[in-house]
């Protein structure tokens, strides 16, 4: 999206007169959410504090029955293993960790939620059980695989928290020993991707050791004609996306899950492929040499790659691209769910490595600079507050595969360790792709390592491998952009 002029802008400022509508329409639903958070104060003791707006989004579906928005960590371990070492760590430096007045400061992970006159509530979880299970199966590749694949839509203890720690030995090459696999199964609305390594960081051993970047809590000074802009930014942005093409053309004869679908179901609907580690200092060299941003470089090569896979005869010209961005407010609890997202128009038929390139950065570039992001983060905090029979209503749309999700979830900037071992090898995969037809793709940064994640349901990646063949063409775009380089060079 183009920089609007003042003129542009000043145009779209009556738009503004629909706001005190929104706000009386949505008030009434805003009262009952108060009288119902009094309500529970004064006669249920149980439950301990109502959701915020943000992590309710990620409540209403079928938690304890089938999880759609459910996350599965990855990491793996050198050297033997102390279950027993792993366990105390948790418990010392996570469950147990206390604030200076006293309280815990991660009460969440011993809660679960239920469901008062319509509204998610936490409460303590009743059924408690040893937070580190260890897998005594030793697991191939494949057969890792394909337990993530399951774990990730298990459904949770009804009375249970909403997380847990599995240690999974695996098996190598014939000549070398099993490692040990970390993974740990999170309910969205405990933690973001954000709040997973910090989580991770307090594992590290000896605490003293600060390994993780600290991410920006506030966005600097914005002027105040930065917000008069938003129903411009929100009006172009729809307008742009609206001339999105489809992933997929024809959606008739897709396989849907049904409505309560077993976790062996879902996990044979689901492919996905983790990379393994490509250098981040080849990413930065690229965006260096090109005059743009790593993260453009990214999310041009996943384009062309997606483009190689799904449309090999250029059909589509441009896609949808949601992103997380930091918002511009303070991170004002440790987990949670603060994360905004932007959207923008990617040129995925753009054969020239280097022209797809500039226009992505460009689109990148107006995105963060938009309003849009904060604009549909108050409108997704405004709804997360209706009651849970209502936002049960509110779906995904059915053309979902209009567009591609891609996750930057930057880890810490050096390897670390857990609980003392050494950690390599770190990976997420997410429940909701398979559930929805998104194409989902993570880029994981850990230490100087880069690892392409690739997620989607089979109605879009229906050939066997295909996750795989993308990530594959991710290096190939690389190699392209380094060639063009050279070239230019010589």
């Amino acid at each position: 999206m183009k920089k609007p002029s003042a003129f542009l802008v000043t145009l779209y400022l009556p738009l503004w007169l629909l706001v005190p509508p929104l706000i009386l329409v949505w008030f009434p639903f805003y009262v009952y959410r108060c009288l119902v958070k009094l309500i529970a104060l004064l006669l249920r003791p149980d439950l301990t504090n109502m959701l915020t707006p943000g992590d309710a989004i990620f409540s209403y579906d079928r938690i304890h029955t089938c999880p759609a928005s459910t996350v599965v960590g990855h990491l793996e371990l050198e050297g033997e293993v102390d279950p027993d070492h792993i366990r105390e760590t948790l418990k010392t430096q996570v469950l147990s960790l206390r604030s200076e007045n006293g309280a815990l400061v991660y009460p969440e992970l011993g809660s679960r939620i239920k469901y008062f006159f319509g509204f998610s509530f936490w409460a303590k979880a009743t059924t408690m059980q040893d937070p580190v299970r260890t897998i005594k199966e030793v697991m191939t590749h494949d057969e890792l695989l394909n337990f993530k694949a399951q774990l990730v839509h298990q459904p949770y203890k009804q009375n249970g928290a909403l997380w847990e720690l599995l240690l999974v030995r695996r098996k190598n090459n014939s000549d070398e020993p099993p490692t040990t696999v970390v993974l740990i199964r999170f309910q969205h609305t405990l933690v973001d991707g954000v709040g997973s390594f910090h989580l991770l960081n307090k594992m590290v051993q000896p605490q003293n050791v600060q390994l993780t970047k600290e991410i920006s809590k506030k966005p600097g000074n914005i002027s105040p004609i930065w917000y008069l802009g938003m129903p411009y930014d929100f009006v172009e942005t729809c307008r742009e996306t609206s001339r999105s093409g489809c992933l997929a053309k024809d959606g008739k004869h897709w396989i849907p899950l049904s409505n309560n679908f077993l976790p062996s179901e879902a996990a044979s609907r689901y492919t996905f492929h983790i990379s393994e580690p490509i250098a981040f200092s080849r990413i930065r060299q690229l965006g260096a040499q090109h005059g743009v941003t790593g993260t453009a470089v990214m999310h041009s090569a996943i384009l062309g790659a997606v483009r190689t896979s799904l449309c090999p005869k250029g059909e589509t010209s441009f896609i949808t691209v949601e992103t997380p961005l930091v918002p511009p407010w303070k991170r004002d609890r440790l987990l949670g769910n603060h994360i905004t997202h932007g959207k923008y128009l990617a040129p995925i038929g753009e054969l020239d490595v280097v022209k797809r390139l500039i226009l992505t950065h460009e689109g990148l570039t107006a995105m963060k600079e938009s309003t849009y992001s904060f604009t549909t983060a108050v409108l997704s905090n405004a709804i997360g507050t209706l009651p849970r029979p209502i936002l049960n209503q509110i779906r995904y749309r059915n053309d979902s595969y209009r567009k591609i999700f891609v996750g930057n979830v930057p880890g810490p900037g050096e390897e670390t360790n857990f609980c003392g071992y050494v950690a390599k090898d770190m990976s997420l995969i997410y429940g909701f792709c398979v559930v929805w037809e998104v194409l989902g793709v993570g880029f994981i940064t850990y230490g100087d390592n880069l690892r392409i994640g690739v997620f989607g349901n089979k109605n879009l990646l229906p050939r066997s491998g295909q996750a795989e063949e993308i990530a594959s063409s991710f290096m190939r775009e690389l190699d392209d952009l380094q060639f063009v380089e050279n070239m230019h060079n010589t």
